[in-house]
């Protein structure tokens, strides 16, 4: 196949990674930073509420936000390799109306997989399938949103010259979650005080979603991608299990500092987007030049530049979380060091996770873009949870 174009954004040297890095990937991570303290102002202010009547939806969100956000954040990866094999070309490609669909039932996999393991933590039966149908009014409505998103997000930066890879997956990831936490608590809300509104939107919101599976039209190749995509975003939601495990075990420690529930979100949406980076520019490499390719001082130089954007992102995570906490919330909060000494550590990894499973899944012949997000994403989701744990325990 013949590529279409190269895109700014590729270039090979240190110094042209480091410009690319603050020129295209900080603003990006920046926005995607204001937008998810959306998501964690919602959540820290209505903490209390949600933990009093809803337990189950505060297990299940953890795995319905970060694997919602890498199913689209997949997506995003494989339309920027399909846009590169010159295999679509507009957002009214047939092929992109058949991936949206196909990413949008694919997300209703995690979604059952949790709820059915919290039924085992949460014994209040008759409120859980609330929260069922809930979360499935909510990700069909938002569904909709990413999938068309992440078509203008990649095919319109590619049009006008620019790597999608170094901007796509953390702007969707953080578009997610800005409209999942927020639209999930509404929900809740809805329910508790206007409860015929709240039926009525969600069966309307199922009837969209039986009209939405009717139109969708799958070729071998969207099955097998959709198969992988199924198998993968499964085994995650159960990893992701212990995220939320974690969030309801230290829900009184997270109340009593209360700025790590509003950091929540940024943290390990910043961790999965710095690894989503590397995973697609690693995949897109794979496809285009073959994983030797990836064993190059290009790759070195794509983690350095990155790196030394984690401090700053560290920072400012911290500061714009205070100002949340004391102007929102009113409460008392401050700066935690060892937050921000210890956040370029866990970007470290993140991106570490990112190119190792890029590679092992182009090893064992699995398509890296519907693979490499997903994992590294979740495994970000629990690695920062853990990480906001131990802070929060610092600081009493």
């Amino acid at each position: 196949m013949t590529v279409v174009r190269s895109a700014v954004g590729t270039s090979r040297t240190f110094r042209g990674k480091l410009r690319d890095a603050f020129l295209l990937s900080f603003p990006a991570l920046f926005l995607c930073l204001i937008f998810d303290f959306v998501g964690g102002a919602v959540l820290g202010k209505n903490w209390g509420t949600v933990m009093s009547y809803f337990p189950i939806l505060v297990f299940i969100m953890p795995g319905l936000m970060d694997l919602r956000g890498n199913i689209f954040s997949a997506l995003a990866s494989r339309f920027t390799t399909k846009l590169n094999l010159g295999l679509i070309d507009s957002v009214r490609d047939p092929e992109v109306t058949t991936q949206i669909v196909m990413a949008i039932l694919s997300s209703k996999i995690p979604l059952i997989v949790l709820w059915v393991v919290g039924l085992f933590l949460v014994h209040n039966f008759v409120q859980d399938v609330v929260v069922l149908l809930m979360v499935v009014a909510s990700a069909i409505f938002i569904g909709v949103i990413l999938g068309y998103g992440t078509a203008l997000i990649t095919i319109i930066p590619f049009k006008k010259g620019y790597d999608p890879d170094l901007i796509a997956a953390p702007l969707i990831s953080s578009i997610a979650d800005l409209i999942t936490m927020p639209t999930m608590v509404y929900f809740a809300l809805l329910y508790l005080h206007h409860e015929r509104a709240f039926y009525a939107l969600s069966f309307t919101m199922l009837a969209l979603l039986v009209l939405l599976a009717l139109k969708a039209r799958f070729k071998g190749e969207h099955r097998r991608a959709f198969g992988e995509l199924a198998a993968i975003i499964g085994a995650m939601a159960l990893i992701e299990t212990v995220t939320g495990g974690l969030l309801v075990t230290y829900e009184k420690i997270i109340n009593a500092v209360i700025i790590v529930s509003v950091m929540w979100p940024s943290v390990n949406d910043s961790m999965g987007n710095f690894g989503s980076i590397i995973a697609a520019k690693v995949s897109t490499k794979i496809h285009l030049e073959g994983v030797e390719a990836v064993k190059s001082r290009e790759t070195l130089y794509d983690f350095l530049s990155l790196l030394i954007l984690a401090p700053i992102i560290g920072y400012l995570t911290n500061l714009i979380s205070t100002w949340v906490v004391v102007h929102y919330i009113h409460r008392p909060a401050r700066i935690l060091w060892n937050f921000v000494l210890g956040f370029p550590a866990i970007i470290l990894v993140a991106m570490l996770i990112g190119l190792v499973v890029a590679i092992l899944a182009d090893k064992y012949n699995w398509d890296p873009d519907n693979v490499a997000i997903p994992v590294v994403t979740t495994l970000s989701d629990v690695i920062g949870t853990m990480f906001l744990v131990w802070v929060a325990l610092s600081a009493i």
